[in-house]
């Protein structure tokens, strides 16, 4: 934006200066024609009518007019005013203290006008853009010869000595934009001896307190101010700040293609020049910067670099890239790549050496500069042999940049990093305050030197797999990181926790336990998360190691940086996983000063508890036992109240002599017995046998 702003600014200097030549012209062919033949103040009046009939403005020159025949043909006038667009309100075009012209008499003879010099004293000019786009130096007349406001008639050929502009001030408004620039303590140097040939301009000035100047020589001069192409080189200079071009351009319509070398040194006398609050960018960001390449201007006003080298302080991209104007910011698209690229103080806490310098107290309080993001939007593509980025470290890296209103989304195609991989998205928001969040997946990620880097920690050394999706918002990294919110999950292979000895500790009942070689070995961790107002909850946490299973529960205060967590595992007897005692663990404190201990209470608890259970399950079996005492006690009795029965029914059976039929008891064999022995008694009665 910097660039397209300065750049539209010197655009419109330029093309003014240029009709100022020829406004200036145009009284010096007036002026000569009737110099020989009036006194000074008609001289004046006709001048005046003379431009106004070429222009379409009128122009008032008071005082005195003076003339001269030796040793040029001369005039010299007093006060001129340029009346401004008639649809302006803020004054006069141009305003002078005087104008000097001197022309060789003897070119008046041959037809060839050989204008030795042209000087405007203390001019005061007003340029204005109305909010329909229209332009106040815009001096066409209406209804002349048939040309449009934007056809200009061909500048007849002249030669200029020199043309002065000494201690002069040019203003420039934008209606439509609102924007306003103005140049003071201005001088100009023109210098064109050959119309068709080469011509130079040199330009300083002080804007907004700040040097600047401008240094063009233009192989075709008069091509140039007749609308062609020219062959040309430029140097603008701004504090420490300089910009080069050297190629070709035109001024109506204003386009430009050729080799550019800008070393911006100096980026606080550019903003300022441009009357622009200088952003407090992060070393690595473009404190001071370089560019080199191919750029191209267009009519429309966007920029095109190609072979670009671009050099943000330390940092190095090359590519191409393409900025198109736009109503509130700039849009810059482009596909970049580099070397390693050192953006480590991008981080809140690390110092312009790229040290670290958050301390045990909490996160840092100082307030995290985004204004950058509003200068630009920006949609870029990005390859680079490594980002550090202060608090992570990165790799390999491709990814993609769309800033869009204060808003930067970073698409991680693929990053590598600490041995493993990163995809996923990251948002900085810098829209009415601060926000950062994401969605990210890592994958064989070394977790030693990553929380080293990120927090300071490496007690952990194992590979892990990580999905994180988080929210902080806050202008301090303290404040983001006490409201993080999101959700994750995590998984660890094999490795070691050190600095603990859990196994140690745990058969021991010691919490000062330490153990030969003081880490604790573990097969696998993994876990699932949340996050709210900086706090991470957890209640699966699943810690599988060769001498203990273990689950975790807790919160861990990532605002704060402390622990509450609580573990609880069974140190196994046996390889086959039986035995052994459960000893709940409690890891409290803070990140640079955790403490572990054994829960004595929760064991004593647990120990309790295991007894009611023992003396239960005793209870329990004892009642179980008498259950079957009883009903085997019961059985006997009922086999021998059933022997007895058959006994007895065995002995009456034989004292009545009856023999049981298939299932018969022995009433009814009594019955049966009884019946026969009646039905032979009556037989034997009545047939007398």
């Amino acid at each position: 934006m910097l660039k397209q702003h300065c750049f539209y600014h010197r655009r419109v200097v330029v093309r003014f200066i240029f009709r100022i030549v020829v406004i200036f012209v145009v009284l010096v062919v007036v002026a000569i024609a009737i110099l020989l033949f009036m006194p000074g103040d008609r001289i004046a009046r006709f001048a005046e009518n003379q431009f106004e009939t070429a222009t379409g403005r009128s122009i008032t020159i008071g005082g005195e007019v003076k003339t001269s025949i030796y040793p040029l043909l001369g005039v010299r006038t007093g006060p001129i005013t340029i009346a401004n667009a008639g649809w302006s309100k803020s004054g006069p075009l141009l305003q002078a203290e005087g104008l000097s012209i001197g022309v060789n008499l003897m070119s008046l003879f041959s037809g060839d006008v050989k204008i030795k010099k042209i000087e405007v004293i203390a001019p005061k000019i007003l340029l204005e853009v109305a909010k329909d786009g229209r332009a106040n130096w815009d001096m066409a007349k209406a209804g002349s010869g048939g040309q449009t406001a934007g056809q200009a008639a061909k500048i007849p050929a002249f030669s200029l000595g020199r043309a002065l502009i000494k201690s002069g001030s040019l203003s420039f408004v934008d209606h439509a934009s609102g924007s306003k620039y103005s140049l003071g303590d201005m001088d100009v140097d023109l210098r064109l001896p050959d119309f068709a040939g080469r011509g130079d301009l040199s330009l300083s000035a002080r804007s907004n307190g700040q040097s600047v100047s401008l240094v063009t020589q233009v192989a075709k001069f008069g091509a140039l101010l007749n609308g062609e192409i020219s062959a040309m080189s430029t140097t603008v200079k701004a504090g420490g700040s300089t910009i080069k071009f050297n190629g070709k351009a035109g001024i109506s319509p204003f386009a430009a293609d050729g080799d550019l070398d800008a070393n911006l040194a100096d980026m606080a006398a550019l903003f300022t020049a441009a009357g622009m609050k200088t952003p407090d960018l992060p070393k690595g960001m473009g404190r001071t910067a370089a560019v080199t390449g191919k750029i191209t201007y267009a009519p429309e006003g966007s920029a095109h670099l190609r072979g670009g080298v671009i050099k943000l302080d330390h940092n190095v991209f090359s590519g191409g890239a393409d900025l198109f104007p736009a109503k509130d910011r700039p849009l810059l698209k482009a596909q970049i790549s580099a070397g390693a690229l050192d953006f480590s103080t991008l981080a809140a806490g690390v110092d312009d050496a790229g040290k670290n310098v958050t301390t045990a107290t909490g996160w840092p309080k100082d307030h995290i500069d985004v204004s950058g993001l509003a200068v630009v939007d920006a949609d870029v593509t990005l390859v680079a042999k490594s980002i550090d980025l202060g608090t992570i470290k990165l790799d390999a890296s491709s990814l993609k940049v769309k800033l869009d209103r204060s808003r930067a989304v970073f698409t991680l195609n693929q990053i590598k990093t600490y041995k493993g991989t990163i995809t996923g998205q990251f948002v900085i928001n810098g829209r009415g305050g601060l926000s950062v969040g994401g969605d990210l997946a890592t994958k064989g990620i070394s977790m030693q030197p990553l929380l080293k880097n990120l927090a300071d920690y490496e007690r952990l050394i194992t590979v892990g797999d990580m999905r994180l999706k988080f929210l902080g918002v806050g202008n301090t990294m303290n404040a983001i990181m006490h409201s993080l919110s999101g959700s994750g999950s995590f998984k660890l292979d094999q490795g070691e926790i050190l600095g603990l000895d859990l196994a140690g500790m745990l058969r021991n009942l010691d919490a000062s336990y330490r153990g030969e070689g003081q880490k604790t070995v573990f097969d696998s961790i993994s876990a699932t998360f949340a996050m709210k107002n900086g706090v991470l909850t957890n209640d699966d946490l699943l810690f599988n190691a060769p001498f203990a299973k273990a689950l975790g529960s807790g919160a861990i205060g990532i605002g704060k940086q402390t622990l509450d967590y609580r573990i609880t595992p069974k140190v196994l007897a046996k390889a086959d996983g039986s035995g052994g005692i459960t000893v709940p663990v409690i890891i409290s404190g803070t990140w640079s000063n955790p403490k572990f201990r054994p829960d004595l209470k929760a064991l004593i608890d647990q120990q309790l508890a295991d007894e009611k259970a023992a003396l239960e399950a005793k209870l329990a079996a004892e009642k179980a036992a008498e259950k079957l005492r009883m009903e085997a006690k019961k059985a006997e009795l009922e086999a021998k109240l059933a022997a007895k029965k058959a006994e007895a029914l065995r002995r009456a059976q034989e004292k009545l002599s009856i023999e049981l039929g298939a299932g018969e008891s022995l009433e009814d064999a009594a019955k049966r017995k009884l019946e026969e022995e009646a039905k032979r008694g009556l037989e034997k009665l009545l047939g007398g046998n």
